[in-house]
């Protein structure tokens, strides 16, 4: 098995030298820098850009060799294509959405079919080098289509998929007129994971609001595969950092910039060049500290280091004066001869002169205005070691969720800016070492090694399921064993559930009416000697009746409260005299949540939310049966969850119990039994082992297969209709 990381960039960065060789240096970034220091007992090859244009064939199969001789293998790409698939869909569209910059998205169709184009090329590149067994892990927002396209073009693999950056709320997702596109790409995933639990549970109500399925907690089924959900957050290479002043050269250089700033404080910023970052917003806030704070004057500094990144764009360059005009009028109102406010340095810094000024920095400020992550927070609290220092972070940076020692900041208001550097400035040593050892303690578990370990066995885990369920669906050789096993028996019972099973589900429960196909199969199964059926359904026995009465078949009505046999109906319980208590519950219920119906039985009240929005229908429901609950537990009565309804019973009958009086009635060799519905979980448990027992719509530990949807459920009963045919008996 061989692990492959699929990512936009390779680790590793191509560069054409004077003598006209292609020389190549590691890439900057947190995703390079992370997956570039894996530790795994595995296999691993990168498939990515190699970060240059290349046109001629021969340089590029020059190129293709050396890094594969470092198992990357490079996709190249056009600078058209760059230009229209990474700064345009992904950073011009994907960027500022998902970092809840809604007015920043550009549309433009050609930036999309770039991003399908370039989508496609990383994944035939992929399906090139890897094999049945192997596992993907495919990463960040540039390749959301990615995990679809490959599992149609390549078979066997186990794909993951891992983003980087905030997944953004539903009413913002849905702008996107690609929105469902993007969503089916990456539930092409058997994994999908977020570095914190609100991204995740964005994806879901995007999901479930978009494509109309529906999760179970953290699982969903898409097509013939369970799809799983999770927060996993990304760590750093803590030993790299912590043990990083113990380098010689890197403790010369902290100590050569401890004297190049002097004796007062240090709060340290380290940033790419983006809007989202909050650079403005820390500036002012900064100023206003030095406004407000005249006692800390020549002091402190800021050293503010802001990495270059898409300064050829309009907003970019626009963002870079800015911030030059903004530190120019900072230091130009409070610098002494003696004295520089702030520091700015405009480029990347090297591993061993960032991790000296990690160590030296009294303060790290990183206060972006959203974050998937923020790996700074982590590195400097890891370079600092045993010493003191203080960490401000914004709410709004993934890393807030572990880190919450530090002293936390909405980004956007400068005030709390300048009040936490104030208390930064006045924080005892003695709480600031507290503070860091919890801090480090979290960091030092959590680290990039973790993250991958963590996600890779979930993944293996996942596909061992999937492999599993496989097993237990309906095709091939499992249609064939029950079809001869229903060949081969004498007396046979078939007990079906109708919505959802025999009939699709409508938004309207009475227009789900027996269709012509359907009425003349149940008569081809009835007429069949051997063969008794019975509809075991949730729905009032008047309904079955005028719907069934005329068929030779059995029927159980309201989960068993009632049957018919040899034509006539039998109560199993009294009519239930209803609380008006709970009817007013059900009904208030009825008029704030639009959509949803109240249905009165005989025997059982039944709460219908098939047409209402999945977060509001979600938030209902529990709030529902928080209500029902006490008034339930008085009158004895059981509140069931079914599909898209709430139900309200006597515990005394059940499917579960419809289907033990059944089996009592005869000795059947063959029994069978479809359902869709956690009541139809109580049919499964309540038949022999040997029944043949499948669930529709997912896996069921009580079923013995599934089918994928109810479309499938007539074609296999007319398969089994059929193949009794030969017998002697149908003639």
């Amino acid at each position: 098995m061989k692990l492959f990381i699929i990512a936009n960039r390779l680790p590793v960065k191509a560069h054409k030298n004077s003598e006209g060789r292609y020389e190549f240096f590691r890439s900057e970034g947190g995703l390079a820098t992370g997956l570039a220091s894996l530790d795994l007992d595995i296999e691993m090859h990168w498939i990515g850009w190699p970060g240059i244009f290349i046109n001629d064939e021969h340089e590029k199969e020059e190129v293709r060799y050396q890094l594969e001789m470092m198992d990357f293998h490079p996709v190249f790409l056009s600078e058209s294509q760059i230009k229209n698939y990474y700064e345009g869909y992904s950073n011009s569209t994907v960027w500022p959405l998902c970092h809840y910059f809604y007015t920043f998205v550009e549309y433009e169709n050609l930036f999309w079919e770039t991003y399908k184009e370039v989508n496609l090329l990383f994944c035939r590149k992929t399906a090139e080098n890897a094999n049945p067994g192997d596992v993907v892990w495919i990463h960040d927002y540039q390749l959301m289509l990615a995990p679809r396209m490959l599992r149609e073009i390549s078979e066997g693999l186990s794909i993951g998929y891992f983003l980087h950056i905030p997944f953004p709320s539903y009413e913002l997702f849905r702008i996107l007129p690609e929105r469902a596109e993007l969503l089916n790409g990456l539930l092409g995933a058997d994994l999908i994971a977020f570095h914190t639990h609100d991204y995740m549970r964005h994806f879901i109500s995007a999901v479930e609001r978009v494509m109309g399925l529906h999760f179970e907690l953290d699982k969903v089924l898409f097509g013939n595969r369970v799809v799983q959900v999770d927060s996993i957050p990304m760590g750093i290479n803590f030993e790299l950092y912590n043990k990083a002043i113990l380098n010689p050269e890197i403790k010369s250089k902290a100590e050569q910039f401890r004297k190049e700033y002097g004796n007062h404080k240090l709060i340290l910023s380290v940033d790419r060049l983006d809007y989202s970052k909050g650079i403005m917003h820390r500036l002012k806030g900064f100023a206003k500290f030095l406004t407000d704070n005249p006692q800390y004057h020549e002091n402190v500094s800021l050293v503010m280091v802001v990495v270059p990144s898409r300064s050829n764009v309009n907003r970019y360059a626009k963002l870079k004066k800015n911030i030059d005009e903004a530190i120019g009028a900072i230091n130009g109102k409070y610098s002494t001869i003696n004295w520089t406010p702030i520091y700015y340095f405009y480029y990347g810094f090297q591993f061993n002169e960032l991790v000296a000024l990690y160590y030296i920095a009294d303060i790290a400020l990183v206060s972006p205005l959203r974050d998937g992550m923020n790996l700074v927070a982590k590195e400097y609290v890891a370079a600092k070691r045993d010493n003191p220092g203080v960490l401000i972070l914004s709410e709004m940076a993934g890393a807030s969720a572990q880190l919450s020692d530090a002293l936390t900041i909405n980004p956007n208001d400068i005030n709390q800016i300048s009040a936490a550097l104030h208390t930064a400035m006045e924080m005892p040593v003695e709480q600031q070492l507290v503070s860091m050892k919890r801090m480090r303690d979290s960091v030092s578990f959590h680290t990039v090694n973790r993250w991958a370990e963590l996600f890779i066995n979930q993944l293996l885990a996942i596909r061992k399921k999937n492999l599993e369920n496989d097993m237990k669906r309906m095709t091939g050789e499992n249609v064939e064993k029950i079809c001869n096993a229903y060949k081969k028996a004498k007396n046979r019972l078939l007990i079906l559930d109708y919505d959802g099973t025999l009939s699709p589900f409508k938004n309207k429960p009475g227009d789900a009416i027996p269709t012509a196909p359907l009425l003349d199969l149940l008569g081809k199964l009835m007429n069949d000697p051997k063969n008794k059926i019975v509809i075991s359904s949730g729905r009032d026995h008047n309904t079955l009746e005028n719907w069934f009465g005329t068929l030779n078949i059995d029927m159980a009505a309201e989960h068993g409260a009632f049957y018919k046999e040899n034509g006539q109906w039998v109560r199993t319980g009294e009519p239930v005299l209803w609380d008006p208590g709970i009817l007013r519950i059900l009904e208030t219920f009825v008029n704030k949540t639009p959509n949803s119906v109240l249905e009165i039985k005989e025997t059982a009240l039944v709460w219908h939310y098939r047409r209402v929005d999945a977060w509001l229908a979600s938030l209902r429901e529990q709030q529902l049966i928080n209500l029902l609950i006490e008034p339930c537990s008085r009158m004895n009565l059981q509140i069931m969850r079914g599909n898209k309804i709430v139900e309200i019973k006597p515990p005394v009958f059940s499917k579960g119990s419809e289907a033990r009086r059944l089996i009592k009635q005869d000795r059947y060799d063959f029994i069978l039994a479809i359902g869709d519905d956690v009541t139809d979980e109580d049919t499964f448990r309540a038949l022999p082992k040997r029944s043949y027992t499948i669930k529709i719509g997912n896996v069921s530990d009580n079923a013995r297969y599934y089918l994928i949807t109810q479309s499938e459920t007539l074609p296999f009963l007319s398969l089994l209709a059929e193949c009794s045919w030969p017998d002697k008996t149908r003639k």
